[in-house]
């Protein structure tokens, strides 16, 4: 039987000379051990999504010469790796600025890669073009399905490649037909990215492609952080009735090995888990640190800073960066103002002195008072209200700024995605950042990932007292947020159904949910999309998250 490999790696978007090295790394590691054919995921030698890299002429001829070095490397080995090709014919688009479009007609590709010959290549057949996706705007799809001879002393294999979405396709899609015209064995190369609960959606139809076409199923998964993307590995071979036979680490680079008869085994996930939620907080809580780690380190920081302000999504986003980039890298600074409790400076310091990070105390008194002196003139004979509150936010965002310019660090802010979907959130305040990275996770998910972080470590690092306070943005004296908000447990449900299912507000208010509240909330998601539209990227858990992902007008009067 023929030995595979599935070389499940991190590349950068852009390093063509890094990724090339790390290909070639892996593909010694694999003929060391013994492997036939190792499998590298979708555009690895560009890194994913290489976005408007691709209307470079020099990119795409970069990632050729990669490619050619590569094939030097393949002595007495198979590898199929995902890459750049192109044809000369001119790139035809509905686009009208042809000045911005490739010079040539440009394909997502695999390569098949065998004894230092080039044996051939498939382009990908269906190019999605929804959420994340964009490919229609660079690439032209595949017009032929193919199988490939791979010849060797040993065996005589005939093998299908198909690229991502290719395996997605119901129906009679690439997986069907190259069985059809013979394939022995599909081979899937896929940049796929996380959100929880994917990895076994992806489990699944594999499984049920497999069984379906009664052909065995090698899938590669990219895994690494690139922007608000998270690719999660969990790479996987099935055998010819659906069974799993090998699986990659979640989150992890590894090289899979097996070959086709291989025993069945259980995916961890399922072995070691009864309830699915459970998985689902740990499978969050990895994804968020590989996309902070990958963020920080991929964008040349070192250190990162944050406002430690006492209360839940500053401890949640200071444990992940300390879990992510190590206690040594991080920086908590609290920020107290006059309205600032005693108790939420204590919590914020007790937090820092278990994680063992660096704590400094600035207090923005003086600066408040003299934003109040400046403005005196102009608020004369106002009332006191959010501008007054948001002025403090602000300040904060400045201290943080001003320390990232100061020492380098990469400020990282604190908000959650129920606050900025409402608005909840200063501009230029706490929106401050570099990095939003809680920004996808509801409110009600933060307090679930704290817990199962408490008990995964098996102690209390996030203080108690932190968990169980009333949530508030302490912008003044008693401030809770339900004075503005309804309660996390009613708002985050209405907001997943509105933003992650598109549900009309009748259909939202038909599951149960008071009226008011409902048009009051959609009201606050549609008035605040050019807040969000100015802040930092965050790091998407979720099926629908705000940014590239949710492409909403600013200018909008639709409210249903």
């Amino acid at each position: 039987m023929i030995r595979i490999a599935l070389a499940q790696v991190n590349p950068t978007v852009g390093d063509i000379d890094g990724n090339t090295a790390k290909i070639i790394e892996y593909i010694k590691k694999a003929r060391d051990s013994g492997v036939d054919l190792v499998v590298f995921p979708e555009l690895v030698i560009t890194g994913y999504p290489p976005k408007d890299l691709l209307l470079k002429p020099s990119f795409i001829e970069a990632n050729r010469r990669a490619l050619a070095q590569i094939l030097s490397e393949t002595a007495d080995i198979a590898v199929i790796l995902g890459f750049v090709d192109h044809s000369d014919a001119p790139f035809v688009s509905n686009i009208y600025d042809i000045s911005a479009l490739p010079k040539k007609t440009l394909y997502n590709s695999a390569a098949l890669l065998h004894d230092r010959k080039l044996i051939g290549i498939q382009h990908k057949m269906h190019l999605p073009n929804y959420d994340v996706f964009d490919e229609k705007r660079y690439f032209k799809p595949g017009t032929e399905n193919r199988v490939f001879n791979l010849g060797k002393s040993k065996h005589n294999l005939k093998l299908g490649i198909n690229i991502r979405e290719d395996i997605w396709v119901d129906g009679h899609g690439p997986t069907e037909k190259q069985v059809e015209l013979g394939a022995e064995l599909i081979v899937n190369i896929s940049a796929s990215p996380f959100y929880a609960g994917k990895s076994r959606l992806r489990r699944e139809l594999i499984a049920m492609r497999a069984r379906a076409n009664k052909v065995p199923i090698a899938y590669v998964n990219l895994v690494g952080g690139q922007d608000e993307l998270v690719f999660d590995g969990r790479s996987g071979i099935f055998n010819d009735k659906g069974a799993l036979i090998a699986e990659g680490e979640q989150f992890k680079e590894c090289l899979i090995t097996s070959t086709l008869d291989s025993a069945p085994i259980t995916p961890p996930d399922e072995a070691d888990r009864a309830e699915m939620r459970e998985t689902e907080i740990e499978e969050i809580f990895n994804a968020l640190l590989l996309g902070i780690r990958d963020y920080v380190r991929k964008n040349g920081f070192r250190k990162v800073v944050i406002g430690l302000s006492g209360g839940i999504d500053s401890a949640l986003t200071t444990v992940l960066a300390t879990e992510a980039l190590g206690a040594h890298n991080v920086v908590g600074v609290a920020m107290p103002s006059a309205i600032t409790s005693s108790s939420s400076i204590e919590d914020a310091k007790r937090l820092a002195e278990n994680l063992g990070i660096e704590f400094k105390v600035i207090p923005i008194i003086e600066a408040v008072n003299a934003y109040t002196r400046m403005l005196s003139k102009e608020f004369k004979d106002t009332t006191p209200d959010v501008t007054e509150e948001n002025i403090q936010a602000r300040i904060r965002g400045n201290v943080l700024m001003a320390l990232s310019n100061k020492f380098g660090y990469l400020v990282l802010s604190t908000g959650n995605k129920s606050e900025l979907a409402v608005g909840y959130c200063t501009l230029y305040g706490d929106m401050s950042g570099g990095l939003a990275a809680i920004s996808d996770v509801p409110k009600t998910t933060v307090y679930k990932l704290a817990e199962y972080y408490n008990t995964l470590k098996g102690a209390e690092v996030i203080p108690h007292s932190i968990i169980v306070k009333a949530p508030s943005a302490e912008l003044r004296a008693g401030q809770k947020d339900t004075d503005s908000l309804p309660p996390y447990e009613v708002l985050d449900p209405i907001l997943h159904a509105y933003i992650e299912e598109n549900k009309s507000k009748e259909e939202i208010i038909e599951m149960g949910f008071d009226a008011e509240v409902v048009s009051e909330v959609i009201w606050k998601v549609d008035h605040n999309e050019y807040k969000r539209q100015q802040a930092p990227i965050g790091i998407k858990i979720t099926p629908k998250a705000f940014g590239t992902g949710r492409r909403m007008p600013i200018t909008n009067r639709y409210n249903e």
